[in-house]
C-alpha cells in the first residue's frame, strides 16, 4: 500500500509539510468517522468541504480505498509517517518504519519486571523519535496495564527528542489521534523536544529530558560517509566514537546510558554493524567493562526493515547492574514469538580490537585458536581500481597476432597486445565456471621496473600503441568524471583511479568476496595475472598457498564462515578481511 500511495504523492508533487500532514489526519479522521470538538492540533488540520484541499482529499480517500480496503487504522497512519516528505530534500523520501511487533517486543522487555505501582510513575523517553510510533505503544502499553488516562501519561510519563521540527509535530499529531479513538478529545500536555541529541553533554542541554527510567527506540541509520563535518564534531565528544569512522547510530548508545538513571533500562533496535567493525571498537571497549547488563538478539541477515538494507539486532542494557557476561541470541527469521536461548560469554574471552566472534561461541573460538590467524598466515590482496572497469576491461570480440578488437558502443577498436595483462573478477569462481571462462583482457597502460610501477608516458602511448590511445581517447569524457571530475593529480588521463595491486606477487590464490556455498578456490602460478572485483591470499611461496587452497576448499572452514561471516538476505557471506582473518592455520605450516 505505502508505495502506490507514495508513487501518487510524488505524482501530485506533494512536497509541502502541512498539506501532506492535513491530508493524512483528515482522511483518518473522515475514515476512522471521529468526531473532534476540543482538540486544537487535529481540528487546526482537518479539512473541509469549503477548503481549497477538499478535492485533494476526495481524491486522496478514494486512492487510498483502492490501495488498502481495510479500515485506516492508527498503524497506517505510523507507516505513512515514517515514509512522508523531507522538507530538507523536498521529495517523497523513504524512511525507516519499525515494525508493530519489533516495537512491542521491546517494550514488552523492558517492563516486564516492573510492578503496576512502578508504571503509574515511571519515564520513559524515545531520543531519537521520528514521528513518534515507539512513543505511542509506550502510551497504549501504560494505558491498558495501569488504566491511567492518555492526558495524564503523555504529562508525567512519556518523552521524545527529534532534530526535526516535522517529526516533533507529527508526533504530537499522532498521540492526539491515539487519545482521541480511546474518548479523550482534549488539548494534551506533551513532552516531546526538538533538538539534536548529540548536544546532551552540553551545558545548555534541557535536563527536563534525562533522568529516565526506561529508553526505547530505533537511532538514526546513517553511515560515516554521510554524516556532515558539524555532527562529526559533536560525535567526537563521546567516548564510544573514538575508533575509525563512527556512524551515526554509535553515540546514541553512550548517550541513552548517560540519561538512565540507575537501574533504568534500554531497548534499541540498532544497526549489529558494532559487533565487528573498526568503529564499533570504542563501543565494545565501553561496553566490556561489565558495568551494566546486555543482551543482544542478533537478526544477523534477515532483513526487518521492508525494501532497506539493513542489518541488525535488539539491544538491551540494564544500568549500573554489573555483569561479567554478555548475553547473546541469534535470530535469523524474525520471528519473536519464542523465548530466544541466550549464550553468556565472558567479556574476558572476548578480543575488543578485532571484534566480538559471537555466533556459536565456543565453536568459532576453538577455529580461531588452532594457529596462527591466516591474515597473519597469508597476505590478501582486493583488486585493481580502475575506477573505470568498462573502460580498461574487456572480452575481445576477436584477434590477431598483434591485436584484440574490443567493441564499444557499435565500434570495432583494436588494441595493442602488447599492452595488455590478462585478469580476472574472482567473485564468479562462486559459480560452476571453468577459471578460463572468467579470464579478460587488461588495458595496462603502466611500466614495472624493480618492483617500481611508472604509468606510460602520453608520447610513448601514441607512438608504441596508437590504437590503444585512440581508443582511451574516445572514452577521455568518461574517464574524467571520475573520483566526481577531481582527476587533476592522475599522473596521466588515462592512469587509473587508484594504484592498489598493480604488483602482485607471483602465486595468487583466488576465491570470490562474497559466497552462498562451500568455496572452490584456485591457485595459479603467473606474476602477470590481475584480479579486479575479487580476492586473492598472493605469495612468492607456493606451498603456503597450496596449505591455504586446502584449507579455503574444507568443510570446516566454510563452517566458519557461516557461524563468523557477515550474512546477507541474500543468503551469501561475506569472505572480506574481518570474517576470515582471525580463523587459525596449524602452526606446523609455519615457515
Amino acid at each position: 500500500m505505502n508505495f502506490q500511495i507514495f508513487t501518487y504523492l510524488k505524482r501530485k508533487q506533494l512536497t509541502d509539510t502541512r498539506t501532506v500532514n492535513r491530508l493524512f489526519v483528515s482522511s483518518f479522521v473522515s475514515l476512522s468517522d471521529l468526531k473532534i470538538e476540543n482538540n486544537h492540533i487535529i481540528k487546526g488540520l482537518l479539512i473541509d468541504k469549503d477548503d481549497e484541499d477538499f478535492d485533494l482529499l476526495q481524491e486522496f480517500v478514494s486512492k487510498f480505498h483502492h490501495f488498502h480496503p481495510a479500515p485506516m487504522t492508527i498503524e497506517d497512519m505510523i507507516g505513512l509517517f515514517e515514509f512522508v516528505v523531507s522538507p530538507a530534500d523536498r521529495i517523497v523520501t523513504g524512511a525507516v518504519y519499525t515494525p508493530k511487533h519489533i516495537r512491542e517486543t521491546i517494550i514488552e522487555t523492558c517492563f516486564n519486571t516492573m510492578q503496576r505501582e512502578q508504571l503509574q510513575h515511571v519515564r520513559v523517553a524515545d531520543i531519537a523519535c521520528g514521528c513518534g510510533g515507539f512513543l505511542m505503544n509506550i502510551a497504549l502499553f501504560l494505558h491498558n496495564n495501569t488504566g491511567r488516562t492518555f492526558c495524564d501519561i503523555y504529562k508525567e510519563s512519556i518523552y521524545g527528542i527529534d532534530i526535526q521540527e516535522y517529526s516533533v509535530e507529527r508526533t504530537k499529531i499522532l498521540l492526539s489521534l491515539l487519545a482521541l479513538i480511546h474518548g479523550e478529545d482534549m488539548d494534551f500536555d506533551f513532552n516531546v523536544l526538538q533538538a539534536d541529541t548529540l548536544d546532551f553533554n552540553t551545558a545548555e542541554w534541557n535536563q527536563g529530558y534525562t533522568h529516565f527510567d526506561v529508553i526505547v527506540g530505533n537511532p538514526p541509520y546513517v553511515c560515516s560517509r554521510n554524516v556532515d563535518i558539524t555532527t562529526k564534531e559533536k560525535m567526537l565528544k563521546y567516548e564510544v566514537c573514538l575508533s575509525g569512522h563512527p556512524d551515526l547510530y554509535i553515540p546514541f548508545f553512550q548517550i541513552a546510558t548517560e540519561m538512565l538513571n540507575d537501574g533504568g533500562k534500554l531497548g534499541f533496535i540498532t544497526m549489529n554493524s558494532f559487533i565487528r567493525s573498526v568503529n564499533g571498537r570504542a563501543v565494545r571497549n565501553y561496553f566490556s567493562r561489565g558495568f551494566h547488563d546486555i543482551s543482544i538478539l542478533d537478526f544477523r541477515g534477515y532483513q526487518i526493515f521492508q525494501k532497506k538494507s539493513t542489518y541488525t539486532c535488539l539491544f538491551f542494557l540494564a544500568k549500573n547492574r554489573a555483569s561479567d557476561t554478555l548475553h547473546y541470541a541469534v535470530n535469523e527469521n524474525g520471528d519473536l514469538s519464542a523465548t530466544p536461548k541466550f549464550e553468556n560469554i565472558l567479556y574476558s574471552q572476548l578480543d575488543n580490537t578485532k571484534g566480538w566472534s559471537l555466533n556459536d561461541f565456543d565453536s568459532v573460538r576453538q577455529m580461531e585458536s588452532a594457529g596462527i590467524p591466516i591474515g597473519k598466515y597469508c597476505q590478501s590482496r582486493h583488486g585493481i581500481a580502475t575506477l573505470s572497469n568498462k573502460t580498461y576491461i574487456f572480452k575481445p570480440v576477436t584477434e590477431d597476432d598483434k591485436y584484440y578488437y574490443l567493441e564499444s558502443k557499435d565500434r570495432r577498436f583494436p588494441i595493442e597486445k602488447a599492452i595488455c595483462r590478462n585478469i580476472v573478477n574472482s567473485n564468479k569462481l562462486n559459480s560452476d565456471v571453468s577459471f578460463e571462462s572468467i579470464i579478460e583482457k587488461l588495458i595496462f597502460p603502466y611500466r614495472i621496473n624493480k618492483g617500481r610501477v611508472t604509468i606510460i608516458e602520453e608520447s610513448v602511448m601514441k607512438s608504441s600503441f596508437p590504437y590503444t590511445y585512440a581508443y582511451l581517447s574516445s572514452q577521455r569524457k568518461q574517464l574524467a568524471k571520475r573520483d566526481k571530475g577531481k582527476t587533476d593529480k592522475y599522473p596521466a588521463w588515462y592512469a587509473y583511479g587508484r594504484t592498489q595491486s598493480l604488483i602482485m606477487p607471483r602465486y595468487k590464490l583466488f576465491f570470490p568476496k562474497f559466497a552462498n556455498k562451500p568455496l572452490h578456490c584456485v591457485l595459479r602460478d603467473d606474476e602477470d595475472l590481475m584480479l579486479y572485483n575479487g580476492i586473492a591470499f598472493v605469495s612468492d611461496e607456493l606451498e603456503k598457498l597450496q596449505v591455504l587452497e586446502s584449507i579455503l576448499d574444507s568443510d570446516v572452514f566454510w563452517s566458519y564462515i557461516v557461524k563468523n561471516a557477515k550474512p546477507y538476505s541474500t543468503g551469501y557471506y561475506s569472505l572480506s578481511g574481518v570474517d576470515i582473518k582471525n580463523f587459525g592455520i596449524s602452526t606446523k605450516y609455519k615457515k
